[in-house]
């Protein structure tokens, strides 16, 4: 997971795919997930959805609407979608 504590801007694509991840094991209290694993098919709903992008915006300073976490229920797509807040171009494996 990405520190806290050091600057986020610094932080490679593959950080930031890594670090939503682990956030949605801990938080969805998950052994396996896949890139493309759906949020809602591991049992996901509003209340762990607001966990989740509480912590996001706590470790990757990116503010997620929960109307955009809703419309891409993957790990995948939401780091596409935090990359793009972030300034990056092309795609997760940045």
């Amino acid at each position: 997971m990405v520190s806290e504590s050091g600057p986020a801007d610094q932080i490679s694509g593959e950080d930031v795919r890594r670090t939503i991840g682990e956030i949605w094991r801990q938080v969805l209290r998950v052994e396996k997930l896949g890139d493309r694993d759906n949020f809602f098919e591991l049992g996901g709903h509003s209340l762990t959805a607001s966990q989740i992008i509480s912590r996001i915006e706590r470790s990757l300073r990116v503010e997620v609407p929960m109307s955009e976490f809703f419309e891409r229920p993957t790990v995948e797509q939401l780091t596409e979608f935090v990359l793009r807040c972030r300034g990056y171009e092309g795609s997760a494996q940045a």
